[in-house]
């Protein structure tokens, strides 16, 4: 992958082209397809290819067209063919006796030097295994990639023997490659294969940017080829930055070059073309394989001719020759790991111990450190700016991916923007738009990664997380003419830097098969310094910085080199054993790894495997736990594939036993248990290969809520004893089935340990508005202020008031003017006031005596029931503290919000006594709501704030679209559901739609509510700054107790003392007279820096589920029966046809991009109606589930199954149509049983509510993650409490309540 953000997609390149540049006469509607008939039944390659044109001309009728049907012929690794067929030929072949199977081509992408001194293998060091191996001497490192620039120094064979003995293969000529010039005692072969692909794709290459030979066109082939085994080039660097030496893991070792992958269509490699070099590198006698390519979610099983990696691979494994393939760059998402086969040594990718700092600082000589490839010449102190909007949205503006700048305002200055988009299209939409305008730098804010790459043409851009960010941003908005100075890069290196695990890195669980331990092992893959082709856009002098899966598969191929050359008769379990058993779980500098994401956190087995590779450490493991061909056989059965998929794949006749093996006793260095219920003993077995005369003793970090033992716990090896057996037994000591918890077992002799892993797993941000249907006379480009005057210095509202007017007066020129434009008076909790005013009349006001300051008003967002049982509260209990506080009687709880929905059972008054004394408030009466009728001692008061935004806003009120009363009456259900939540009366028997029935009541049940309706039903809804700080105003003076503001605003955050978050002055003049605030953490999560309502006055709350689930049994039509989450409640759906749309054609995996997409789901070719569809979305909202439906529904279909990252948020989907989400592993059983079936079928059952134990808490997924980006130093958010899926009341406008009540 060449980057984080295009490794699956820019290095996916398509291979076509034929060894003439010449395509067969074939029939319009064939295909390729590859015809696989295991087991070779001949030494003779000449025989093997000559049987294969004879089974073909039985069908295509004569032996002249047989040989232009035939596209490869397989003769080395295992016996086969590939051919372009039609669909009926295809079929006759499969009848033909000997042929295993006939499968449609498909195609695979591609995944994209201080690392070896960072990984212990320093050329200056004579005792690591650099030179212990002699340097890789004599092994042979096949790179099925993109083909190679035999020019590259990297290549340079000073110092190399002759070629191995063992070799086999040869240079193939072609365009621009010239096979007895080109190759040579480094590079020993080279062939390119594009038949497959030519065949199928039918068009001609565009020979301008490609070239029918080895020779690279990309890069990315020199790249990971030079990485793996480049030999030495000193004072290398890219635009001066990471200057050293380059060279590969293997020096010594010699290359042969497969290309598979073609600069076509964002780049693809077909499956026969990579199935074919698979078979030529058996043959040619490589001794490793590096394969920086993989497919896409969801994956082929292992047994599906389809994956062809993994079944090239495993004919090569069971040769001898260890493959090392990417792990993919989805990351960090869950369970996006690909190239997942045990017998594949799958790599992610880390960081290492250098960093390009580079240095910004501000006009107030402050220096901040950003991240960067900016090699240009110092821009000395020049302006500074954020494209900050007058309007109510000021945030708006300055989101980098949509960034709209005024040459004028931006020539010949820096600009900053923010983003919380990970990729890269932010960062080169931001520059380019500021380049266009006449800037000359740009700062991006995003969420923290490594991997860096330069912007166009060198244009100064730098990285800084969303803290450096906003203290930039807040000395911007604090200084009237703010500059900065940007310095280039320097590099550094050293202890201080950690190694991570890269953002883009994919992570486990294995969606396949979880008990299968991926990725295995990491290595640096981020900003690699290796060498490219001159075509390379982003290449200096011949050499390139690049990250992904990609650059760390190299590393280990070339690591596996130097093991093979030590150790000529490990086999490649072994050797993966010896890397994963003794990775560093800690960086080489023995600080710990954290994993890049959202936010960052301390890494597991699931982001790294093992830990970083540790090259010496694997030289000399001790032990090492191996696998032959029969071990992985085993597998395949445990897996439960019929015998004649198995038989398929191994190339023999195999019988799975009656009993299905354990997979959990496959012989690997890790142990992983999907579903920990009962007690379980798992078996082992270790080869002693180090001191023959040892002893062995276990220790072990038990995971979280096991008890783990091993008998016996001391091995005894001598030199009659090599190999010995060992049990574990691992149980549980409670019932949870969430979540993952690892721990390890170590056997050391006094002098190394070795380490296995174990894991075991036991099994609304809403946004509101609204203008009225009148609107006050005003100037057309006046906008509403808030003149913001601090304490008030009389305790008479009226005088307050008073000389609020006579202040506006005195710019307008009269009193009538000045009433017209005032908009409200703050006279109770502070002094202000807000107004319409123009921009010129809002200076003459700033510039009054007693006028702190004048700010433009603006949006804030919504943040939008077990749960009380759940936190100990239960009203059967009476020693807690509902019952200590008589359920919180003579309480008065104001809520900011979209108003209240009276009538509902939860604001019932019964029982309550009369209101407290302390309430000065009122009811108001307005649209659809009497005061005298609609309040009671429950709701003593309720009132609401529209001027502000009326004032501002230009769209329609009260639209048919969107409807909503003049009044504190709840059209948006919102304000309902959080009121009842705080301080609902009891309601019994209450559920939703007979989900989570029980008792509904608010944490307080006899607390009083007040209600400040200041947020509308209209498009884009939001609340006005002005409202929501007259609300505040109001509600202190009224006497409440509490306020609750599920408000937000967005990034990047206004600091505590900008009059624009209205919101921390509310709530600071609230706490300041003794009124708690509590406020949402904002619902933008799990991405770092994403805390909203930071100030420390405020009490900060984050989202956690609770202990109740909703589970949804899928039942297939083999009786498996599997548990979604679904909030469905209609009728059962029987036994019903089961489709996923996957395209037949070249790419069936195009499904990942379009017809299996939930977002973007085609079904044209799809036979929906009256059947179940299942889809894949690596979207984390619930828009693709939404769009799926819609789309299921629409062509006749009777339900949707979404598979997914995991997450908790549930909801119904429109008119109870049944949609059930399930994690990608669930997903991909359900799709393998529909591949594997000729006539799928499924049975959807309505959910069901589980409650207690069984199932664990957990924060959930979009809820905000600190550091506070304001003040770091002020913990963010405070606490957390239930916000998932909370059952309360609801206005009967929500589409999603049922009597009354909602799940949000």
């Amino acid at each position: 992958m060449s980057s984080p953000s295009s490794v699956l997609a820019i290095l996916c390149l398509l291979c076509f082209l034929n060894g003439q540049g010449m395509i067969a006469k074939v029939a319009a509607n064939s295909q390729v397809h590859i015809v696989y008939l295991g087991e070779r039944q001949h030494d003779n390659p000449k025989l093997l290819t000559d049987s294969h044109h004879d089974l073909l001309a039985t069908i295509a009728g004569s032996k002249e067209l047989a040989s232009e049907l035939m596209v490869y012929s397989y003769r080395h690794g295992f016996s086969g063919f590939a051919a372009k067929l039609t669909e009926s030929q295809a079929q006759k072949l499969s009848e033909l006796p000997g042929v295993v199977r006939v499968i449609p081509n498909s195609l695979h992408k591609l995944q994209t030097t201080r690392s070896w001194d960072f990984l212990g293998l320093s050329s200056q060091s004579p005792s690591n295994i650099l030179h212990k191996s002699s340097m890789g001497d004599g092994v042979i490192i096949g790179v099925l990639d993109t083909g190679i620039w035999p020019e590259s120094e990297s290549f340079n064979e000073k110092g190399l023997g002759p070629i191995p003995s063992h070799w086999k293969g040869l240079c193939e000529s072609g365009d621009r490659f010239n096979a007895t010039i080109h190759c040579n005692r480094k590079i020993i072969g080279a062939r390119w294969f594009i038949d497959g692909l030519l065949a199928e794709y039918g068009k001609p290459l565009n020979r301008s940017t490609e070239f029918l030979s080895p020779r690279d066109a990309h890069g990315h082939g020199t790249h990971t080829s030079s990485t793996a085994a480049g030999s030495f080039v000193t004072n290398v660097s890219y635009k001066g930055l990471g200057h050293g030496t380059v060279k590969g893991g293997a020096p010594n070792a010699r290359l042969a070059i497969y290309k598979v992958c073609w600069k076509v269509l964002g780049g693809q490699c077909s499956s026969a073309d990579i199935l074919k070099a698979f078979d030529e590198a058996i043959h040619d006698g490589v001794d490793v394989l590096s394969l920086s390519i993989g497919s896409s979610i969801p994956l082929f099983s292992e047994v599906d001719e389809r994956d062809g990696i993994a079944t090239g691979s495993f004919h090569a494994v069971a040769r001898g020759i260890t493959v090392v393939c990417g792990a993919a760059n989805d990351g960090p998402s869950a369970e996006t790991v690909q190239n997942t086969a045990p017998w594949i040594i799958t790599v992610a990718a880390s960081t290492m111990d250098r960093s390009f700092p580079t240095s910004i600082t501000l006009g107030n000589n402050k220096t901040f450190l950003g991240q960067a490839m900016f090699t240009g010449p110092e821009i000395g102190f020049v302006s500074l700016i954020y494209p900050e909007s007058k309007g109510l949205d000021p945030t708006a503006a300055g989101v980098c991916q949509s960034l709209s700048l005024n040459k004028t305002m931006v020539a010949g200055k820096v600009v900053l923007c923010f983003t919380t988009v990970s990729r890269r299209t932010a960062i080169t939409s931001a520059s380019a738009a500021v380049k266009e305008a006449g800037g000359v730098g740009l700062i991006v804010a995003n969420n923290p990664s490594d991997a860096l790459y330069p912007c166009n043409e060198d244009f100064p851009c730098i990285e800084v997380d969303y803290e450096i960010g906003t203290r930039i941003l807040l000395y911007i908005r604090s200084t009237r003419s703010p500059l900065v100075k940007l310095r280039p890069p320097k590099t550094f290196i050293g202890k201080p830097l950690s190694a991570k695990v890269a953002y883009f890195s994919s992570r486990g669980p294995n969606s396949i098969t979880p008990a299968i331990l991926k990725p295995d092992v990491a290595a640096p893959g981020v900003n690699i310094l290796a060498a490219t082709s001159p075509l390379d856009a982003l290449g200096e002098g011949g050499y390139v910085m690049h990250s992904g899966t990609s650059m760390s598969t190299p590393h280990v191929a070339g690591i596996v080199a130097l093991l093979k050359a030590m150790h000529p008769n490990w086999s490649p379990a072994a050797i993966k054993s010896a890397l994963v058993t003794t990775a560093w779980r800690n960086g080489p500098s023995g600080l710990p790894i954290f994993a890049e994401g959202s936010p960052q956190k301390l890494a597991n087995p699931f982001d790294f495997g093992g830990g970083i590779m540790n090259p010496n450490g694997a030289a000399d493991p001790g032990l090492v736990y191996d696998i032959g061909k029969a071990g992985y056989i085993q597998y395949l059965c445990s897996r439960g594939y019929n015998n004649s998929a198995i038989s398929r794949l191994v190339g023999q006749n195999t019988n799975c036993p009656i009993k299905k093996p354990s997979i959990l006793d496959m012989n690997l260095p890790s142990i992983t248990i999907p579903s920990l219920k009962n007690p379980i003993t798992i078996k082992r077995s270790v080869t002693n290969v180090g001191a023959p005369e040892s002893i062995y003793r276990a220790t072990i970090e038990t995971p979280f809520g096991t008890i783990v033992s091993v008998n016996p716990n001391a091995l005894v090896f001598n030199s009659t004893v090599r190999k010995l057996d060992f049990t574990i037994t691992i149980s549980a000591i409670h019932r949870m089935n969430t979540g993952y918890y690892f721990g390890s077992l170590s056997w050391a002799d006094g002098k190394m340990s070795n380490k296995v892993s174990v894991f075991v797993t036991f099994n609304i941000f809403l946004v509101l508005c609204t203008q009225n249907t009148m609107i006050r006379m005003v100037h057309a480009k006046s906008k509403v202020h808030i003149v913001y005057m601090g304490e008030k210095h009389h305790h008479d509202p009226e005088v307050v008031t008073s000389l609020h007017h006579d202040m506006l007066a005195s710019v307008f020129g009269s009193k009538e003017a000045a009433y017209d434009s005032m908009v409200y008076s703050y006279k109770h909790g502070f002094s202000g006031f807000a107004a319409k005013v123009t921009e010129s009349q809002a200076q003459k006001i700033a510039e009054l005596p007693g006028v702190i300051r004048v700010m433009p008003s603006h949006f804030y967002s919504l943040q939008t029931t077990r749960s009380w049982d759940y936190l100990g509260l239960s009203p059967s209990s009476p020693t807690n503290l509902l019952h200590d506080t008589n359920l919180g009687d003579g309480i008065v709880i104001g809520l900011l919000d979209t108003g209240i929905w009276p009538e509902s059972k939860v604001f019932n008054d019964e029982g309550l006594g009369p209101i407290p004394n302390q309430w000065k408030g009122q009811c108001v009466s307005g649209e659809s709501f009497n005061a005298s009728a609609d309040c009671n001692k429950k709701l003593i008061g309720a009132k609401w704030y529209i001027d502000g935004f009326l004032a501002e806003n230009k769209q329609p009120f009260n639209t048919t679209d969107s409807p909503d009363f003049l009044s504190p009456r709840d059209v948006f259900g919102h304000g309902t559901h959080t009121s009842t939540i705080a301080g609902g009366s009891f309601v019994y028997n209450a559920s939703y739609r007979g989900l989570g029935l029980g008792s509904v009541r608010g944490g307080a049940p006899r607390a009083r509510l007040a209600m400040y309706k200041v947020c509308w039903n209209v498009p884009r809804g939001q609340c006005s700054s002005a409202d929501i700080l007259k609300a505040f105003d109001d509600a202190i003076h009224d006497g409440v107790d509490v306020i609750s503001v599920s408000l937000g605003t967005q990034l990047p955050l206004f600091s505590e003392v900008d009059d624009r978050d209205t919101i921390s002055i509310g709530s600071f003049h609230a706490v300041a007279k003794g009124i708690p605030v509590v406020c949402g953490a904002a619902n933008e999560g799990p991405s770092a820096y994403t805390v909203e309502n930071t100030a420390p006055w405020i009490l900060t709350v984050a989202a956690t589920t609770i202990d109740r689930s909703f589970p949804t049994p899928i039942t297939l039509g083999n009786n498996l029966t599997i548990l979604g989450q679904a909030v469905f409640a209609g009728k059962e759906v029987g036994f019903t046809g089961l489709v996923y749309p996957e395209n037949p054609g070249l790419i069936p995996s195009l499904a990942g991009f379009t017809c299996s997409v939930c977002e973007s789901l085609l079904l044209n070719n799809t036979p929906v109606a009256g059947n179940v569809v299942l889809c894949f979305t690596t979207v984390a909202s619930r828009t693709p589930v939404a769009t799926a439906v819609s789309s299921v529904r629409a062509a006749g279909g009777v339900g949707v199954i979404v598979a997914k990252s995991p997450g908790d948020v549930l909801g119904p989907c429109s008119n109870d149509f049944p949609c059930i989400e399930v994690d990608y592993e669930l997903g991909t059983q359900i799709l393998f049983y529909i591949r594997s079936t000729r006539s799928p079928t499924v049975k959807l059952s309505p959910s069901a509510t589980l409650v207690g134990k069984p199932v664990s808490t957990k924060v959930a997924t979009f809820s905000s993650r600190g550091p506070n980006s304001i003040a770091p130093a002020i913990l963010k958010p405070d606490i957390a409490a239930p916000g998932v899926s909370i059952l309360a009341g609801s206005s009967p406008y929500d589409s999603f309540m049922d009597g009354g009540f909602a799940l949000h």
